[in-house]
């Protein structure tokens, strides 16, 4: 296992390997550098051989923007000065220092001949095989200096399988928005692995993971929201984050007034932009505006900022009501998670597998037991390579053992499973 470079992430992903082409998503505004950065950072063995290819930015930028890539060891493959640049002398003055050594430093004299680009990669790739690491910068740079997307397409199609039998890995990158949905079917279907990343409410960013081919551990479909502090990637473990976004809330009530995004900013003394941003949580309310949003809506205050649970201390119970515990599908696997109090060892969930359904691995992975019962329908499950027929009502401690394969029939099969920490 070859390390993201974030623990959070190896955790979800079982890490990288060898082969794999990564491909980042990336909304715009939103830089992966910090991922780049925290992967260096863990695989020093990658330092030995780093190969950037750029196609979007200047030479001077990419040294000032990357520089703790760049060493005796970096080469950098420059598609931009000779091809958005348009051979500009600034651009050009870059080569001109005497410290640059041109072993490291190859200009491309041609990048928008597709095949004088591929020619100067063979070339490269002679040398820069196994554990090397690839960085192009952009397929949409690639785009724009082709002007077709067929092209940028072909190309991938030949170079991800390429450096996959290279034993390299590589990170791609392009801006999302940029493109078609044909283009990003396209590299969907051929690449290994894919990262989403875009910006969130407040100072938060989101990750999904689109795509992780052939990986026997578990991922959640759901996005993961994290922060960068001085360079340091911190994603959000806890459920604070969700406690406080409120925009489907508010789009609900303002919905059920019959009211536009307008009207309620003329309330707020917002702008109509603001109540949008608001309700697709790409920003979070000030307190002010949540007084304000309670009292026109006419709800407390902690129904914008409720945890889901109804704790009566004085009672001795805690209440988790339907409508506002998390649910999410895994694998084809309805879960939601019934009830959670950090204070308690146990976490409840239902799950639902359809009929004449087979899921492979585990579902819910953590350090405890597991302990599991059939509500409804029947599953056989394979634990320990043993072939196990659960029926409705029947039960299973999982305590040093884990499920790899879940097979229902011709009814769906509902399950009460209770995570044991």
């Amino acid at each position: 296992m070859i390390s993201t470079g974030v623990s959070y992430l190896d955790k979800l992903t079982g890490g990288l390997r060898l082969g794999d082409n990564v491909v980042w998503q990336v909304a715009n505004g939103v830089s992966i550098d910090s991922f780049i950065r925290a992967f260096i950072d863990h695989n020093k063995n990658f330092e030995k051989n780093i190969i950037y290819i750029n196609s979007n930015y200047s030479p001077h930028t990419i040294k000032k923007r990357y520089g703790f890539l760049f060493n005796e060891n970096t080469t950098l493959i420059d598609a931009f000065t000779h091809g958005k640049g348009n051979s500009d002398e600034v651009f050009l003055d870059f080569y001109r220092d005497g410290a640059i050594d041109p072993a490291h430093y190859i200009c491309m004299e041609n990048p928008r001949d597709i095949s004088s680009f591929i020619g100067v990669l063979n070339e490269v790739e002679k040398t820069k095989r196994d554990g090397s690491f690839y960085i192009f910068d952009s397929l949409t740079g690639l785009f724009e200096l082709w002007k077709n997307e067929r092209d940028v397409i072909d190309f991938f199609a030949f170079k991800c399988p390429k450096l996959y039998d290279m034993n390299t890995l590589a990170f791609w990158i392009y801006e999302r928005d940029a493109h078609s949905k044909e283009f990003m079917a396209s590299i969907t279907h051929i690449t290994q692995v894919i990262f989403a990343l875009d910006a969130s409410h407040m100072d938060y960013y989101r990750l999904n993971i689109n795509k992780l081919e052939n990986r026997p551990s578990f991922h959640a479909v759901e996005p993961h929201y994290f922060r960068i502090i001085d360079n340091d990637i911190r994603f959000q473990t806890s459920r604070a984050d969700e406690i406080i976004r409120v925009g489907e809330k508010v789009k609900k009530l303002r919905k059920e007034k019959e009211i536009t995004q307008s009207e309620l900013a003329d309330v707020l003394g917002l702008t109509a932009g603001a109540v949008s941003q608001i309700e697709n949580n790409v920003t979070s309310p000030s307190l002010q505006t949540l007084v304000q949003m309670a009292s026109f809506f006419n709800r407390p205050l902690e129904f914008f900022i409720s945890t889901g649970t109804e704790q009566q201390k004085d009672r001795g119970y805690t209440i988790a009501r339907k409508n506002k515990v998390p649910a999410r599908n895994i694998r084809n696997v309805h879960v939601s998670e019934l009830f959670k109090d950090e204070k308690n060892r146990i976490i409840p969930h239902s799950l639902t597998i359809g009929p004449n359904s087979i899921v492979e691995g585990p579902l819910l992975l953590h350090k405890g037991s597991d302990f599991i019962t059939v509500t409804s329908g029947s599953i056989e499950v394979l634990v320990n390579d043993s072939p196990v027929l659960l029926k409705k009502g029947d039960s299973i401690m999982l305590e040093s053992a884990f499920v790899t394969r879940w097979k229902t029939f011709k009814e769906e099969c509902e399950l009460l499973y209770i995570l044991l920490n």
